[in-house]
């Protein structure tokens, strides 16, 4: 009979804790419960030849945790769900709050704008196609989209941004990076951006690695298409500017109507086992080191 009590007693919520946790609640609400914090970002049918849609049967079109709700409706189902359905929602005040880590757990296309400004991991997970994409087939947003950049990161010293297995294409430029961040691009793709696959301004400090920038300056799409009937505004595949500084490992660039890697900065670039290749000049002012970055 000892022995069942004692389990009884150890399963209890002591009621001092639950007192502690059901005030918290009243006072901070609901908002940022998850910053710091791991979210997932589930997937969706967007770019299969099917219609957008909110609801699905469970299970499909990306569906993650089988509630059949993806894309904007996954983003409101409740209000301690830790899955989202786009990347924005899950860095919003609801999600981490620009501050822990979005893991894209099934692929899809992510036709957004990603604004990052704090301490923010965003990564594929391992086997998963997460493209972030302007260009939707059928959706009217597409045209603006495509004079935007994808992803940009304006943060500050203190903070570590990771961009990890991701791919940014139709944009002005597939990732910019600004002010005083501190970036790590790591297994990402940049494709068919016009001005730049990455831009790297300001004072930022990036470290790129095992990357991949193809076709920067050509696209062919309604909203415009380059070179032909447009100049890309320069279509490089890299470039350092301003005070920036960094380094290029194991990465390949490739097809740019401009420069493969510049550096017009006034920081210090290292580039390490570079493959640039079929770029309107490869490089721009680097000289690739014999030896790994420092």
């Amino acid at each position: 009979m000892n022995k069942f009590y004692e389990k009884l007693r150890n399963r209890m919520i002591n009621p001092v804790v639950l007192a502690f946790c059901v005030t918290a609640v009243l006072i901070f609400g609901t908002t940022n419960i998850f910053a710091n914090h791991p979210v997932f970002v589930e997937g969706n049918c967007l770019g299969d030849g099917t219609a957008a849609r909110t609801i699905v049967p469970p299970g499909t079109c990306g569906d993650y945790d089988g509630d059949g709700r993806i894309g904007t409706a996954e983003d409101t189902d409740a209000p301690f769900d830790r899955v989202f359905g786009t990347i924005n929602a899950a860095n919003s005040a609801t999600g981490i709050n620009n501050n822990g880590t979005i893991t894209i757990v099934a692929s899809g296309i992510f036709p957004e704008i990603v604004n990052i400004t704090g301490n923010v991991t965003l990564q594929g997970a391992p086997g998963v196609e997460a493209n972030i994409d302007a260009v939707l087939q059928g959706d009217p947003g597409s045209g603006g989209r495509q004079n935007a950049p994808g992803i940009v990161v304006n943060s500050i010293t203190n903070n570590a941004v990771v961009l990890r297995n991701l791919t940014s294409k139709n944009w002005t430029s597939g990732i910019r990076i600004m002010g005083s961040s501190r970036v790590s691009i790591d297994n990402c793709r940049l494709e068919n951006n016009i001005n730049y696959g990455i831009e790297i301004l300001d004072n930022a400090r990036v470290t790129i690695s095992k990357t991949k920038v193809r076709a920067t300056g050509f696209r062919s799409s309604p909203a415009g298409s380059f070179p032909f009937a447009n100049a890309p505004n320069p279509g490089i595949g890299i470039e350092f500017d301003d005070a920036s500084s960094g380094s290029v490992f194991l990465t390949s660039v490739s097809n740019s109507f401009s420069t493969g890697i510049s550096d017009v900065s006034s920081g210090s670039v290292c580039a390490f086992l570079v493959n640039v290749f079929d770029n309107n000049s490869n490089l721009q002012n680097i000289v690739p080191s014999s030896s790994p970055c420092s």
